[in-house]
């Protein structure tokens, strides 16, 4: 049985009203009407006082006492009690109108009092007890008549609603030296607390900023600064002039411990889930793939929901793919008025954030971006300058605005502008701190806000520094939980500290009014309190599914060396240990998930700490592998996963899905700087097949013989002998396992296999039966799929039908990202090199050239140098040689320098410059007919009828089997015959199926001698 509280220390607001009259009236009234008047007025009195939300407690003599907070508060008593003071001296100026003679002083303050709720509930007398009880009776006592005394404590809460006239010290009987204020009027509450001081070229440059957005750029303006110099106030001028006119979204972040990586990414979509965040681009966005790209994008970068087709692509195709998502959707917001987002503290963001914010906004949508970030940001940032870029740096007030400030703030001390040294916040919270009149002021800006926090009472400080365990954003119910306090008391005194500027209101609760402000609260509380609280709030008031949170509150709570004594000889430590090391497990998954990997990667190794026995040891290494393997740091990834292997071994056998990830890592050979042997991955792959087997999973088995049949094609060039039997087998568990994906992936790889021997009839079913599935592909998918048999119909000289498929290619990767857009074009730009139309091969490089110069973040690959060549062909062919070698010296070299060289080679040899990369590369890799098709051409352009021979003898594979080189060889032979003597070749067999571009560059001999 619990018993109601029946005392409650609160903060309120005490006023007492003598009513005055003269001694000639008292004389001539005489004593029975007098005390009828009084009776009439007291009731007249009662009535204002109650009208504007105060109780009255008691009369005394010919005073009212009143009391505003209590028994029920509200976030604006001392405002209500000086606006029930103006109401009484109008009446009393009304006096002769109404028919009483009397005036009134009063005597107005706040601050903290026991309050008795069960008298507050029936009598109302003696219901509250209090030092400010007594200032306000004393400051009632020193009143004239018609005047308003206001203690220090009430004026600083109703500082920014009413005017008020510095009387000076006075000093009250029993009370000592109190600063007195004299009530002018009271204004409106609207008001803004203080007015914007200086700062006046800064906000010019921030409409300079403006105006360029306006134009339709892509404008990224920072406002820099130390803590607070007035970053934020700055911007928030800017917004009040400017963002009525635009679609304004804010943003703010706070350190991704505290948070995670995603909340301000969220906070700028302004959803959570993945139906709603769906519904919101389908409002603004008419094509299905593009809003399934768009929606895919946004969803990955705010880790609302991991995008499967995304998780497939290398780091930067992902990150290029995200980018296109959020210009998309940002250029779509901003189709009739331009789009402002505004984020605070962007030196908290993680990295991949900023990185967002300076692809957007560096040749994107018309978007103006306005963040703040603290001085360091400029430089590791890495932001690339551009005359786009604004960078303002905030320095201190002049002296003249400092002292401006500071009056406005209240302090009317030289050492307080003297001692900010221009900073604004510290200047507003020195000249409220009531030390800042004392000897002693503090001397950083934390002492200033130590200060402020000092003067609100204790149960409010330990309020504030609870709710700063709970997090940068809470709700009153958190606070409640923390505090143990009545949530309705809580929602009222959380309140308050929203009217003290302490807190600001959220959309969803409250949060600090500023960084500062939750650090220093936060740092009050005693180290043992401080991590118990953290632990409790873990376990009950943090979602089960939120494991960034729940991760953040238990390493809090947990964090050694502190964890060893504050935790020493408690039962329940194991327990938390364990809750722990899953949230830790479950948020770095889930970060790595969101190629957020260096913060992954911190979660993870902290749930190796947090392990209790060798299985959670052997888990918390493979989710370490699979993070790094996000981002191919494959020697960690490979280090980690054979880790995990080796404890899982010996902890009760190893999950399958260990020895996938292990296989599949194998697939990027070339980011190992030590790469493991053969035998190695081979073994191990054996071993996770028989497992698989064993277990009966058809999946996760051609996933393994998948991915061996990709490392031996790497390890060995391709040789079909080696890959062929582990396709097959990989084709028939995938089926089995009806895993549409995986049989989609296993047929792609048999595709590629066949073309790589040669065998193109066998091709075309391949590919049939991949398409009969393509409906359940992603976009990426279909993309790659589009390109495969675009490559067939061209080998088979179906160039009609090649057209189609080009057609849907080009529509569907128009949405993508840069990279995957290339990829489309470079195999678009092969039909229309083949056809000889060469003004569309030229436009698709011109497309491409752009996007190489725009795009310096992407990673371009051979599919951009292949659009390159052939529009460097076209220019070289029609003599036009500078723009000809332009394209060529923008051929990407991500691949390798040496593969550059080979694609640039044929257009230089129409030039006339020489190759000898392209020929030693190919004296080093005589395997596969690809790698011999540019050799031949550039060997008959170039006049070498033995270099042509040769490599049409390694090109034989395709030859028997491809009409378009049946034609290229049977042309090539013709070419020979003519460097020996033998009649013109006139190229006939190409131009018969349509090949008349081939056919030009092979009628082409060099320009120049070399």
């Amino acid at each position: 049985m619990t018993t109601a509280v029946r005392e409650e220390r609160r903060l309120v607001t005490c006023m007492f009203v003598d009513v005055v009259g003269s001694t000639e009236l008292t004389m001539r009234l005489g004593a029975e009407r007098l005390k009828r008047e009084l009776g009439a007025a007291f009731t007249e009195i009662s009535g204002i006082v109650t009208a504007h939300g105060g109780t009255v407690e008691k009369y005394v003599g010919d005073a009212i006492y009143a009391l505003f907070g209590a028994p029920v508060a509200h976030e604006d008593d001392p405002v209500r009690a000086l606006r029930a003071a103006q109401a009484l001296r109008e009446w009393c100026a009304a006096g002769a109108a109404h028919g009483h003679p009397f005036m009134v002083r009063v005597g107005i303050e706040t601050g903290e009092a026991i309050v008795d709720l069960e008298a507050a509930q029936s009598t109302r007398q003696q219901m509250s007890v209090g030092p400010v009880v007594n200032i306000a009776a004393r400051l009632q006592q020193r009143a004239e008549p018609g005047e308003v005394l206001v203690g220090p404590s009430a004026r600083e809460a109703a500082r920014d609603s009413a005017e008020l006239e510095a009387v000076g010290q006075a000093d009250l009987k029993g009370i000592g030296q109190v600063a007195v204020w004299r009530l002018v009027r009271v204004g409106l509450p609207s008001r803004p607390a203080l007015s914007f001081v200086g700062r006046h070229a800064e906000l010019e440059l921030l409409q300079l900023a403006h105006q360029r957005a306006q134009k339709g750029r892509s404008v990224l303006a920072i406002v820099l600064g130390p803590p607070g110099q007035g970053k934020t106030r700055l911007v928030q001028e800017f917004l009040d002039q400017r963002a009525q006119a635009a679609h304004l979204i804010t943003a703010r972040c706070r350190p991704v411990g505290e948070t995670g990586v995603f909340a301000p990414v969220r906070d700028i979509l302004g959803v959570t889930t993945l139906d709603v965040l769906a519904e919101q681009v389908g409002r603004i966005c008419s094509d299905d793939v593009e809003c399934e790209r768009v929606v895919a994008g946004l969803a990955e970068s705010a880790g609302i929901a991991a995008s499967a087709s995304l998780a497939k692509l290398p780091a930067a195709e992902r990150e290029d793919e995200i980018v296109q998502a959020w210009r998309r959707y940002l250029g779509l917001l901003g189709s009739e008025r331009l789009v402002l987002l505004a984020i605070d503290d962007l030196h908290w963001a993680d990295p991949s954030l900023v990185k967002l914010v300076d692809r957007i906004t560096f040749g994107g949508p018309r978007v103006l971006v306005v963040a703040t970030a603290r001085p360091e940001f400029a430089e590791a940032s890495g932001i690339r300058p551009s005359g786009d870029r604004f960078f303002i740096e905030l320095e201190g007030l002049d002296e003249e605005e400092a002292a401006r400030l500071a009056r406005e703030a209240g302090g009317d001390d030289a050492r307080v502008v003297a001692r900010a040294e221009g900073n604004p916040l510290f200047i507003v919270e020195l000249a409220r701190s009531r030390t800042a009149t004392a000897d002693e002021l503090p001397l950083t800006l934390q002492g200033a806000l130590g200060a402020r926090l000092d003067q609100i009472g204790p149960a409010d400080r330990a309020l504030l520094s609870l709710a700063a365990v709970a997090g940068e954003r809470f709700t009153a119910e958190d606070v409640a939980f923390l505090t143990g306090r009545d949530p309705a008391e809580t929602a009222r005194t959380v309140e308050r500290l929203v009217d003290l500027h302490f807190l600001d209101l959220a959309e969803t609760g409250y949060r600090f009014h500023h960084g500062l402000v939750r650090d220093v609260a936060y740092g009050r509380i005693l180290g043992a309190e401080r991590m118990r609280a953290h632990a409790r709030f873990a376990r009950e008031r943090v979602h089960s599914e939120d494991a960034a949170a729940l991760a953040h509150h238990w390493w809090e709570a947990l964090r050694p060396p502190d964890a060893e004594w504050v935790w020493a000889g408690d039962p329940g430590l194991p327990a938390m240990r364990r809750e722990a090391f899953r949230a830790h497990l479950a948020a770095g998954a889930a970060h790595a998930d969101h190629f957020a990997v260096d913060l992954a990667v911190g979660l993870l190794e902290r749930a190796r700490g947090f392990a209790g026995d060798d299985r959670e040891l052997a888990m918390a290494h493979h989710a370490l592998g699979k993070a790094h393997q996000r981002v191919l740091r494959q020697d960690e990834t490979w280090a980690h996963l054979m880790r995990a292997i080796e404890l899982f071994r010996g902890s009760g056998g190893v999950p399958v899905e260990a020895y996938v990830d292990a296989a599949q890592a194998t697939y990027y050979t070339g980011a190992f700087r030590q790469k493991p042997s053969e035998a190695e991955v081979t073994t191990l792959i054996d071993e996770g097949a028989a497992a698989a087997e064993a277990a009966g999973d058809r999946r996760s088995l051609a996933l393994l013989l998948l991915a061996r049949a990709r490392y031996l094609s790497i390890l060995h060039g391709g040789e079909p002998e080696m890959t062929a039997p582990h396709v097959d087998r990989a084709i028939a568990a995938a089926e089995a396992s009806g895993d549409a994906e995986t049989h989609f992936n296993a047929l792609r790889l048999k595709a590629v296999q066949l073309t790589n021997e040669g065998r193109l009839v066998e091709v075309g079913p391949v590919l049939e039966e991949m398409g009969r599935s393509l409906g359940r592909a992603d976009a990426v998918e279909r993309l790659l799929y589009f390109m495969r048999l675009s490559w067939q119909h061209l080998l088979m000289a179906d160039l009609d039908a090649d057209e189609e498929v080009v057609g849907r290619m080009l529509a569907l990767a128009e949405v993508m990202g840069p990279h995957n857009r290339t990829h489309a074009w470079g195999q678009a730009a092969e039909l229309y090199a083949a056809r000889g139309d060469w003004d569309k091969a030229i436009e698709l490089a011109q497309r491409t050239a752009k996007l190489v110069r725009e795009e310096k973040e992407s990673a371009f690959c051979g599919m951009a140098g292949e659009s390159l060549r052939d529009g460097a062909i076209a220019h070289a062919l029609r003599g036009a040689r500078e723009e000809a070698l332009a394209l060529v010296r923008l051929i990407p070299t991500n691949d390798s320098e040496v593969d550059a060289a080979v694609q640039a080679s044929v257009p230089r040899a129409i030039l006339g410059f020489p190759s000898p990369e392209a020929d030693a590369h190919l004296g080093e890799r005589r395997r596969g007919w690809w790698n011999w098709s540019e050799a031949v051409v550039r060997a008959v352009v170039l006049g070498r009828a033995d270099d042509a021979e040769a490599a049409l003898a390694n090109m034989a594979p395709v030859t028997e089997t491809s009409p378009a080189y049946r034609a290229l060889a049977e042309d090539v032979r013709a070419a020979i015959a003519e460097m020996r003597g033998g009649p013109p070749a006139r190229y006939e067999a190409l131009r018969r199926i349509g090949f008349h571009g081939w056919a030009d560059v092979l009628a082409r001999r060099a320009v120049a001698e070399y």
